[in-house]
């Protein structure tokens, strides 16, 4: 079929509704197919101290847009670490090369302690299936990439060499404007861009979006665009969790999803 008179045809339709989450139906699942991990690989060591894995022995592309560089070395965090375990395309050790079981794992996210809930997880995952780049926000790529919405006279993050690898989220200036504005549970969990094979970590330019996750009703249009101009006009976009159902909306095409 072709298009005619401006009108997207079914497969363009699908296409995009494969890449936009905010365009799929919120009971809709993404497809894992393309994915093609198992083949290759990899060998990461859990470091406990640091809540990071260190990539021991690299396999395969995917690191080109997944974990962060650190000194001459990459490390992943655990949501990096638990996408690419259940596609078997890693393999987690332990301080003493004994190697972690995918439950194992899993208790890594269920412990809360490594700044990832099982929510951000899910969401993370999702966006991961639809080919997208996910960081986390504001936590530069490598030590000398430029973070989108930390590098302007207003936002100037803490540099990774103060607070090593711990984010710490009371050093965060766009933190800090969130709490202003009486928005605490609002707070972006990660940078996204779109599918790009030509991503650097060390220049990755502005994400395209924000993501942050709920717990309750979105804020107001008004508190979205001033939050938006301080965040350099990247745009914020949400997703809420509900017993494994992910659901993603913004206020230029809302999805809403069932809140209890």
């Amino acid at each position: 079929m072709t298009r005619r008179d401006g009108v997207a045809t079914p497969a363009e339709e699908e296409d995009e509704s494969h890449l936009n989450p905010f365009l799929l139906h919120v009971n809709k699942k993404p497809s894992s197919s393309k994915l093609q991990f198992r083949k290759e690989i990899s060998k990461v060591q859990w470091h406990e101290k640091l809540g990071l894995g260190e990539v021991v022995e690299k396999k395969g592309s995917i690191w080109t847009s997944t974990g962060i560089v650190r000194d001459g070395k990459l490390y992943c965090h655990i949501e990096e670490i638990l996408f690419l375990a259940e596609r078997g395309g890693l393999m987690l050790l332990d301080s003493d090369d004994a190697i972690l079981n995918i439950k194992e794992i899993y208790m890594k996210i269920a412990e809360g302690r490594h700044k990832c809930s099982w929510e951000s997880f899910e969401a993370y995952r999702h966006l991961k299936l639809l080919g997208y780049i996910v960081g986390r926000h504001c936590v530069p790529w490598t030590n000398k990439a430029n973070t989108s919405c930390c590098n302007s006279d207003s936002f100037n993050c803490t540099s990774d060499e103060d607070v090593g690898f711990v984010e710490a989220e009371e050093k965060m200036p766009i933190i800090h404007q969130f709490k202003n504005m009486q928005i605490h549970d609002i707070i972006p969990t990660f940078d996204v861009y779109l599918p790009n094979s030509k991503f650097r970590k060390s220049s990755p330019g502005k994400p395209n979006f924000l993501l942050c996750l709920l717990r309750d009703k979105p804020p107001s249009r008004t508190e979205l665009e001033n939050l938006e101009k301080r965040c350099l006009g990247i745009p914020l976009k949400f997703c809420f969790v509900d017993h494994g159902r992910v659901s993603f909306f913004s206020y230029d095409r809302v999805v809403l999803p069932s809140l209890p």
